[in-house]
């Protein structure tokens, strides 16, 4: 029952952790947002300092030389949905 029945999710919950302020450029969204810094303008003004590590966590995991892990980790379609999901929810 819970996180420690769904590997998936237990990758999920790790993958966030690791991706959490990637690429963070030391500011608050705040400030951010006050200095219409490109990533605000990018996403709006909202949460942009935690939608651009997700952007550049997703991006690092899409390229090529993990094709093989990706598909280790989550083989379908339904999979990457729900892990995206999951990584983006927590």
């Amino acid at each position: 029952y819970g996180i420690s029945a769904d590997p998936l999710t237990k990758f999920a919950v790790v993958y966030a952790a690791l991706i959490h302020d990637v690429d963070h450029q030391g500011v608050p969204n705040k400030q951010l947002v006050a200095e219409s810094d490109e990533i605000a303008m990018l996403y709006n003004d909202k949460s942009v300092a935690e939608q651009h590590s997700l952007k550049v966590g997703f991006g690092v995991l899409m390229r090529p030389q993990y094709a093989t892990l990706r598909h280790c980790l989550v083989p379908t379609s339904s999979d990457q949905f729900k892990f995206r999901r999951l990584v983006i929810d927590l």
